[in-house]
């Protein structure tokens, strides 16, 4: 476990590297952003449109919102207003025309300045989605997206003390609740699990893994499949980023970073896994 840390230390060097993590420093930034209403900025892709409205209208739930358009901005310049947009990264093969990040993201990006290609600067917070996404992936994409957004803000919201919320102390111990993985089943997408030696995936994670077509994983995630957790791979220009789920909420169990040429899961990822459930299940005598 300490090999992990480590290792997520290290990936603190970049800010790409820094999953759905949030860069605000102190509680108070968090109160005040909830004083903000979320502009959700449409572009003309109406399957991304018509996906991450309704995501914020079922699962945003810590602000006020309302939507416009990316060219129907100039009318909030002078309100207390923050936007959420979506950042595709370089190697995306996603085909609607959404904004960027200088740099390179893949997913939604909470901003506090709106530009079609968002400067570090000015990102408050990102959770993310995956480099291929089909007109009818986007309901799924971004529900998820919506709920990992939510939870960083409702968690450094209840966090105890300032230094709870810093990007270092989140990657180091995410405050989802490690016990929810005990007894769930981990879907991996078909062809993204790659093990070595004689031990199935089963042996090594101790717990039921299946290989399964996305359109189940997204199954799992419109109907908040409490048995489930997923893994979920991000790919920007510098690393892989790889992400382990649960299905309902939204809340992160593991997370780790590759080369962008080693995204599938693998032994050493199921052996974090299985450490975190026996961690989880000691502290839960």
């Amino acid at each position: 476990m300490k090999k992990i840390i480590t290792i997520c230390l290290l990936a603190l060097i970049s800010f790409s590297a820094s999953a759905q993590f949030g860069f605000f420093k102190k509680k108070s930034e968090i109160e005040s952003f909830k004083e903000k209403k979320v502009i959700v900025v449409l572009f003309y892709d109406s399957a991304y449109n018509a996906a991450v409205e309704l995501a914020m209208i079922r699962n945003w739930k810590f602000s006020s919102f309302e939507v416009a358009f990316d060219n129907e901005l100039l009318k909030y310049k002078k309100e207390n207003v923050v936007y959420l947009s979506f950042s595709k990264s370089k190697g995306s093969k996603n085909k609607a025309k959404l904004g960027s990040c200088e740099e390179d993201f893949n997913g939604l990006v909470m901003l506090s300045k709106f530009k079609r290609k968002s400067m570090p600067e000015d990102i408050l917070a990102q959770a993310f989605c995956s480099n291929n996404i089909d007109t009818s992936d986007w309901e799924f994409e971004l529900q998820r997206g919506v709920q990992m957004m939510n939870n960083y803000f409702e968690y450094s919201s209840n966090a105890a003390k300032d230094g709870d919320i810093t990007a270092s102390k989140m990657m180091n111990n995410y405050p989802s609740d490690k016990s929810q993985l005990l007894d769930k089943k981990l879907l991996v997408e078909d062809k993204m699990l790659e093990l070595k030696g004689k031990k199935d995936a089963a042996d090594i994670f101790d717990g039921e893994v299946a290989e399964v077509d996305r359109d189940l994983i997204y199954k799992a995630v419109a109907d908040q499949d409490n048995a489930v957790a997923y893994y979920l791979w991000v790919k920007d220009e510098k690393y892989c980023n790889k992400l382990v789920i649960s299905a309902q909420n939204s809340e992160i169990m593991y997370y780790e970073t590759a080369t962008p040429d080693k995204c599938k899961l693998n032994n050493k990822d199921l052996e974090a896994l299985n450490s975190i459930k026996k961690n989880a299940s000691k502290n839960n005598r």
